[in-house]
């Protein structure tokens, strides 16, 4: 008896493994192509990148790989596109979530940014720029993208999640979605200000900052470029993107309050942005189990189950 119940399970693994196989379809022949550079001639930025994708071979123009829809990763402060690669496991992630039919094939593009916090400086370079004007179309460009903004999403953390809202918020046209893990927000007068770089942070601000909100660092220009400052400018958007919010309880870095501050500023303004509040701190551990919900909940849904077509399409 033992003996054909071990041969029945058997079997059954074997016909599970088999259908998750067949669902996986793309996601067998994942790729992560790594150090690639966009460029823009008509605005002299650069970047570089890396990119995750649900098939094998780079080039847009073979007509035999569908197209797919786009999730731009930021990282976080001082980091590489090697965060996401690395020390998040991205690319078995995806492989698994896509693999169970959790979410559609996608594909991940992951920029370096340095300590930037994606805006433009003179210190680390047109960041925002060479993003919008070099990234976005050399992704849509060379390789098997659906070339639309309902296709298009945005996500980030720590620092990443502080440029992906401000990406989205000033760019709505841009992007179906965004989503930002334990984002490094503070609102100007807010609870959060007290982790902020004109409180706690003041006596280290050229670490956290240095050169990128000018030199000597520029409060003013700080609280101008915050994603706090571009509600306004998201809110009056035709279609603005689906806003997701997530942070652990015990952020060391702060990033609660200032969450929970963008949350209700959203709310207030007439969105209706999503929010998570995990068990967890402001580290990789947080990170790697909120990938899966990030690219499925349903701020990021909407962009990832658009039908996977024609690359032409």
């Amino acid at each position: 008896m033992e003996t054909a119940m071990n041969g029945k399970v058997a079997r059954m693994i074997c016909a599970v493994a088999g259908l998750l196989a067949s669902m996986a379809g793309e996601a067998d022949a994942s790729q992560v192509i790594r150090d690639l550079i966009a460029k823009d001639a008509a605005t002299g930025t650069r970047i570089s990148y890396s990119v995750y994708l649900p098939y094998t071979g780079p080039d847009a123009d073979d007509t035999s790989v569908p197209s797919f829809p786009v999730v731009y990763l930021l990282h976080g402060f001082g980091a590489s596109s090697n965060e996401w690669i690395e020390r998040l496991e991205l690319a078995k992630t995806l492989d698994a979530a896509i693999a169970t039919g959790r979410i559609a094939p996608v594909i991940a593009v992951m920029p370096d940014a340095g300590k930037s916090w994606y805006v433009d400086s003179v210190t680390f370079g047109d960041v925002e720029t060479a993003i919008m004007a070099a990234l976005i179309p050399e992704i849509d460009r060379r390789f098997s993208t659906k070339k639309d903004a309902r296709a298009r999403a945005i996500a980030g953390l720590s620092m990443g999640g502080f440029g992906a809202l401000r990406l989205a918020f000033k760019y709505p046209d841009s992007f179906a979605a965004v989503a930002a893990l334990s984002a490094g927000l503070f609102k100007p007068g807010g609870v959060s200000w007290q982790h902020g770089p004109d409180a706690a942070r003041r006596r280290n601000v050229d670490h956290w900052y240095g050169g990128t909100f000018g030199s000597p660092f520029d409060i003013d220009l700080y609280i101008a470029e915050s994603p706090f400052s571009y509600v306004s400018q998201i809110a009056a958007a035709a279609s603005p993107p689906e806003i997701l919010l997530i942070v652990g309880d015990d952020d060391w870095f702060g990033s609660y309050d200032g969450t929970l501050e963008m949350f209700l500023d959203l709310r207030a303004a007439g969105l209706k942005p999503e929010l998570r509040v995990a068990d967890g701190g402001h580290d990789g551990r947080l990170w790697r189990r909120m990938i899966p919900g990030t690219f499925s909940i349903h701020a990021l849904e909407q962009t990832l189950r658009l039908p996977v077509g024609p690359a032409s399409a």
